[in-house]
């Protein structure tokens, strides 16, 4: 229920947009809705993790297109990377299976999440998302890496990243926002789909971020 309320401010927002006001209107209008649109991220972050927590959370196993998830991703943040001048980048082999059964829905969340952290924290330069598969047995390991070309990370604070409520600095904080508790999630999200969630990083050149899944191959391939 605690969604249900901010879904109205930002729906009532978007038509007021659309209505006839005047430009000092519309900065107002503006200003409601991406405060709103970040508690909402905040509000789902804290959510999200208290089900973690309390071992609520479960996953749901589909047939999912791999590579159709990671561009519905990128489609979403093209707009905000355009903006910056940033160019995004996917690296899929095309001998590479794109059919599996897995949680489609929590794995777009995780990829949502790292590309989105690569984006804000990235001034000029690249995204690129690379893509592998091992074979494991019965199933496979995907494994997904996350590479920028932004502010990059000290050696010093990266155990710092996937604890809870934790940001690399009170700067980043200030500047950024968040509650860094979307890392942490993501790397529980990973864990739980049978993976894992590791990063390198260096100051001024960029990080990376690598997470692994294990999935079935569906007969779809």
């Amino acid at each position: 229920e605690i969604r249900t309320p901010m879904n109205g401010i930002l729906g009532m927002a978007e038509l007021l947009s659309n209505s006839e006001i005047n430009d000092r209107q519309r900065d107002f209008v503006s200003v409601i809705n991406s405060s709103a649109s970040a508690l909402l991220t905040i509000i789902n972050d804290i959510l999200d993790f208290s089900k973690i927590e309390a071992g609520a959370f479960e996953m749901d196993p589909v047939p999912f297109d791999l590579k159709s998830s990671i561009n519905d991703v990128t489609s979403l943040l093209r707009s905000t990377a355009q903006e910056k001048d940033l160019e995004l980048i996917i690296n899929y082999p095309s001998d590479l299976p794109k059919n599996f059964i897995g949680d489609a829905g929590r794995l777009r969340q995780v990829i949502t999440n790292l590309v989105g952290n690569a984006v804000k924290f990235t001034e000029t330069g690249h995204i690129t998302i690379d893509v592998g598969i091992q074979p494991s047995r019965d199933m496979v390991v995907c494994t997904i890496d996350v590479k920028d070309t932004g502010i990059g990370i000290p050696s010093d604070r990266l155990d710092r990243l996937f604890k809870s409520f934790s940001q690399v600095d009170a700067s980043t904080t200030r500047q950024y926002g968040g509650t860094g508790l979307g890392l942490v999630i993501s790397k529980k999200l990973s864990e739980m789909m049978g993976g894992k969630m590791w990063v390198e990083s260096e100051v001024g050149v960029g990080s990376t971020f690598n997470f692994t899944i294990a999935a079935s191959i569906s007969p779809k391939n």
